[in-house]
């Protein structure tokens, strides 16, 4: 699910408010100890021809294993009440997503021009 702008009206007291906030920044926690951020960019899937490009939210494993892990949005927002101007609200509401467990995998493959039973010393065999 994608962080969005949001619009909230209710009637509190007797009032009526408007709140309107939006995602500001993210912060990306990869499981491994390591996080990246708070930063403006939210991220993304990219396009099958891109993939293997490195992004600024890419991060490398140092090891294999599984781990959870998460984006945090930051969101920043303002208020009006009963129509009047919109004003800054202080602070910045935080909003963890649900974790998700990647599994890291280490694979080698090499190019061989023998079959085992050409080379039976070779790679694989």
């Amino acid at each position: 699910m994608e962080a969005s702008s949001q619009v909230f009206e209710m009637e509190l007291l007797g009032q009526s408010i408007r709140i309107e906030v939006e995602p500001t920044e993210y912060t990306f926690n990869y499981g491994d100890g390591t996080s990246y951020g708070p930063v403006s960019t939210s991220g993304g899937p990219l396009p099958e021809a891109r993939w293997g490009e490195q992004t600024p939210t890419s991060h490398m494993y140092s090891q294999t294993g599984d781990f959870t892990v998460g984006i945090t949005t930051f969101f920043s927002g303002q208020y009006s009440v009963n129509g009047g101007p919109m004003i800054p609200m202080d602070g910045r509401a935080e909003v963890a997503s649900p974790s998700q467990v990647v599994s890291v995998w280490r694979a080698e493959s090499r190019n061989v021009a023998d079959n085992c039973l050409v080379n039976p010393a070779g790679v694989g065999c």
